[in-house]
């Protein structure tokens, strides 16, 4: 009775505190990058990677959450913002902080060994993707929509596993559903979105919070998902874009 009372309570609390786009999601972002990238970028990351696939390395930040020496990364998957302000530049550990670090330690590489490489990278094919999901820019009284119960295909979730996972999977949405939202976009606004200011990422997430909150009495319908699933396919595309116009930036030597 007591082992079974632990799992429950194990399992309630993953259910509240969901990690950033899921193991899908991540892929999906990876493939999308490669996708983009010129074919001697591609050889240069798959050489620091070496056996990690680009689709590993984008889930290994939330693969090595239960290691507690890698407990100072937890706050490097978010940032919260309160309700009708901007994002002020701080020194915490977080997201914005956490990518800027890691971009400049790659561009300034010869001082790393090919393991320090590798686990930057990592973290950049990583938190490219949490940054364009917008619950991972949302706000500190939810969580970021963990503790926002929501009920969709009978079952309890909440608003963040919602966008992270529910929606990807029960969705199905893949790569080549992502690609079909470049029609959404010109080349100079395709170029415009390339753009490697990472505290510039922020506000797009952020502006679709309203879309994220837009339902009533904790039940997302089927009207709900229909409106939304373009937007969560977008926000893929974008950072995969971002995230292969970042690595194309740091190898480009």
């Amino acid at each position: 009775m007591r082992k079974s009372l632990s799992l429950l309570l194990i399992a309630l609390f993953i259910s509240h505190f969901s990690f950033g786009w899921g193991k899908v999601g991540h892929g999906l972002v990876a493939e999308l990058a490669f996708t983009f990238l010129d074919s001697n970028t591609k050889a240069t990351v798959q050489k620091y990677l070496g056996s990690t696939t680009i689709e590993q390395a984008a889930t290994w930040m939330d693969e090595v959450r239960s290691d507690h020496s890698y407990d100072y990364m937890k706050s490097w998957h978010y940032v919260n913002i309160a309700k009708g302000k901007q994002y002020e530049e701080t020194k915490d550990g977080n997201i914005i902080n956490a990518l800027n670090t890691a971009i400049n330690k790659l561009k300034h590489r010869e001082n790393l060994s090919n393991d320090d490489i590798k686990v930057n990278l990592m973290i950049i094919f990583h938190l490219a993707g949490d940054l364009h999901m917008p619950l991972h820019v949302g706000y500190e009284d939810d969580k970021g929509g963990n503790t926002v119960q929501v009920k969709y295909n009978n079952n309890q979730t909440n608003l963040h596993r919602l966008w992270d996972t529910d929606i990807i999977e029960s969705e199905q949405i893949s790569t080549n559903d992502c690609l079909l939202q470049l029609k959404k976009f010109n080349k100079e606004e395709i170029d415009a979105i390339k753009n490697t200011n990472i505290e510039a990422w922020i506000h797009e997430p952020r502006s679709l919070l309203y879309k994220v909150y837009d339902f009533k009495d904790g039940n997302i319908d089927a009207s709900y998902v229909e409106k939304n699933k373009p937007v969560i396919e977008t926000q893929l595309l974008i950072a995969g874009l971002r995230l292969s116009a970042v690595l194309s930036e740091i190898f480009k030597s």
